[in-house]
């Protein structure tokens, strides 16, 4: 009889750990525009945080705008993002060069800025949200300036 309790017991285990092993929220295709003072913004990290969790285990959708200011949006390895209203953050970092020096050479020192000044970097004072849905989004452009 002890046996079989040690048994069930770690299946029981087995099967609650593998709970764990996928989020098991389906994900929907995000894409979207971001514009800086009515231009595309290229380069851009545009990060999706989901409204009500402080929980930073919890993974934040994201993606990088390409030279038009498009980006989609993947969670993981994963395209795509849970549904649910998220906000969101825009960072688009440059590499600052020194006045009166030549070609900067990367010394793996931090040598970028946001050039967006960090106004758009903060989830707790972000005025950016959006609605994932589910099925396909396409985001209204994402104006800055």
């Amino acid at each position: 009889m002890k046996l079989w309790r040690s048994a069930g017991a770690g299946v029981l285990v087995l099967a609650l750990g593998c709970l764990g092993c996928s989020s098991g929220e389906r994900l929907h295709p995000v894409s979207g525009k971001v514009l800086y003072k009515g231009k595309p913004l290229a380069g851009a990290l545009v990060t999706l945080h989901p409204q009500g969790s402080s929980d930073p285990r919890v993974e934040r959708p994201n993606g990088f705008t390409q030279e038009d200011g498009t980006f989609t949006v993947s969670t993981g390895q994963k395209p795509g993002a849970p549904a649910g209203q998220y906000l969101v953050t825009v960072i688009c970092s440059r590499t600052v060069q020194p006045e009166g020096q030549g070609k900067i050479i990367n010394t793996g020192g931090d040598d970028s800025v946001d050039i967006l000044g960090g106004v758009y970097a903060n989830p707790n004072t972000s005025k950016i949200t959006v609605q994932v849905q589910p099925g396909n989004n396409s985001l209204p452009p994402i104006e800055l300036q």
